[in-house]
């Protein structure tokens, strides 16, 4: 015969079977089976689930049985708690379960052939070596932004760097912080030398084409071996061509022994099969043979005048490597909706007005004096071109010169297979070139730049003041 005492009662009647309970001493939570008292508490038959038949018996004082924590349906607990843990548990499950964490950790969207370039083609590779030469305007700098991210996040890439020409370093830094959040670390000659790259744990870089072309102290410091990067992306590829050889040699150097390796360009041949052969074969040299080699039918360069070489088998690289879509191909999600509008380009020839004229004139004879004949030809191109585009462009251009004066990466150069199609990096060669008469040369700038700068003041002239040739008739075609 078992004695109850009064407390034990009392305390056996707060437990029945079915019930949810959290035992004194334990984290998890049981079910109640069977609940038998005893002389100073009771025995609680328990099991980890409801339909488990796996019992315990678990002896409990009438002390300890107060402290058994009974789980009811409805905790009466804050409901702005409960939602807000459930949807902190939501959210971790939907990043847990998404294809991308970079995605659903920006507010970059990408369109759909960026999609299909990143996640049908690129990272759907292990080792990738890759020629993206999709057509200007189509987002190569996030189809490859967005490669990298998304290796680094599965652990095919830790270290990597980007290779562009001088002046996209700062358009790199920005899109990639503000697409990605992500800060880029920009490589300088300061960097090289104070050995900040071997010895930083930042994990992406960015460097010039130009630095690496023209100082082999960086070169080195840059080459996979010694700063021991995953992955490299090459924008603006199409210069690291044989005929631009110091920075072939930088392609050379930098992607023959990287694990990842991804091209950039908008024009991979130029017209010309032999450079896209020589570009195939920087980004997977066991795959595209250099064409240059004694086998391959074609000359290391084929010069004007020349009989047309035999030609080999045609080039025909897949998937793996190379990925090409043009403007008009591109729609949006719903399949239909072309992501560029068709549109009609023309010329409208506008004669310079005198004022126009006058200084375009100076700024030819600011080449044909200070530049050496090798370079006159790029000078004037890009002169004139700053000229005829508005004086305040000639202005800044002049200003530019007058400050890198003899500082260029690289010599300006009249070849036809050297001038780039990029405005802006043509500019660069220009601006940095030496002077035959530095000293000289800056004068004639300044004289200039005095003349032309009060005519561009704001503050000093009224909008409708200034002479321009190209607003009439520009008023006339938008008001048609």
């Amino acid at each position: 015969m078992v004695v109850k005492s009064a407390q034990t009662i009392a305390a056996a009647d707060r437990l029945v079977s079915g019930q949810w309970l959290q035992l004194p001493g334990e984290q998890g939570i049981v079910v109640a089976h069977f609940v038998v008292p005893q002389a100073h508490g009771v025995t609680l038959y328990v099991a980890e689930e409801a339909t488990s038949s796996e019992v315990r018996a678990v002896p409990l004082t009438a002390e300890q049985v107060d402290q058994v924590r009974v789980i009811s349906e409805d905790g009466a607990a804050d409901p702005d708690v409960v939602l807000a843990g459930l949807w902190n548990e939501w959210m971790l499950g939907a990043v847990r379960s998404a294809g991308s964490t970079v995605l659903a950790s920006t507010t970059l969207k990408p369109y759909p052939h960026q999609m299909d370039a990143v996640y049908g083609h690129m990272l759907t590779q292990p080792l990738l070596r890759f020629l993206l030469a999709d057509e200007p305007g189509t987002g190569k700098t996030i189809m490859s932004g967005l490669w990298l991210r998304e290796a680094q996040r599965l652990g095919l890439v830790e270290r990597a760097l980007i290779v562009c020409p001088a002046h996209l370093v700062i358009k790199w830094k920005a899109d990639f912080e503000r697409f990605f959040g992500q800060e880029l670390r920009e490589v300088t000659a300061e960097t090289i030398r104070q050995r900040a790259l071997a010895g930083s744990d930042d994990d992406l870089w960015v460097a010039s084409l130009n630095l690496a072309a023209v100082n082999p102290a960086v070169r080195r410091a840059l080459h996979p071996d010694e700063a021991g990067w995953d992955a490299i992306i090459f924008d603006e590829a199409h210069r690291m061509t044989p005929t631009a050889e110091t920075f072939h040699k930088v392609g050379q150097e930098l992607a023959g022994n990287v694990p990842h390796a991804v091209f950039l360009t908008a024009t991979p041949h130029r017209g010309d099969e032999w450079y896209f052969r020589e570009l195939l074969h920087l980004v997977d040299p066991d795959v595209f043979p250099t064409s240059s080699a004694p086998d391959s039918g074609l000359p290391k360069r084929r010069r004007s005048g020349q009989q047309e070489p035999r030609r080999t088998n045609p080039l025909t690289p897949g998937p793996l490597h190379f990925l090409r879509r043009m403007k008009e191909e591109l729609v949006d999600y719903d399949t239909t909706s072309l992501l560029f509008k068709e549109r009609e380009a023309v010329n409208v020839k506008v004669r310079m007005n005198p004022t126009e004229q006058r200084f375009y004139d100076r700024a030819l004879n600011l080449v044909l004096t200070y530049f050496p004949v090798r370079g006159r030809a790029l000078a004037a191109m890009v002169y004139g071109k700053r000229a005829a585009s508005s004086l305040y462009a000639l202005s800044e251009t002049l200003r530019r010169r007058s400050a890198k004066m003899g500082t260029g990466d690289t010599p300006v150069a009249d070849s036809g297979d050297d001038l780039d199609e990029d405005d802006g990096a043509n500019e660069e060669r220009v601006v940095g070139a030496a002077s035959l008469d530095t000293k000289a040369e800056k004068q004639a700038i300044s004289e200039v730049l005095a003349e032309l700068e009060p005519m561009l003041d704001p503050d000093r002239l009224a909008l409708d003041e200034l002479s321009v040739s190209k607003w009439e008739p520009m008023i006339q075609r938008l008001a048609e």
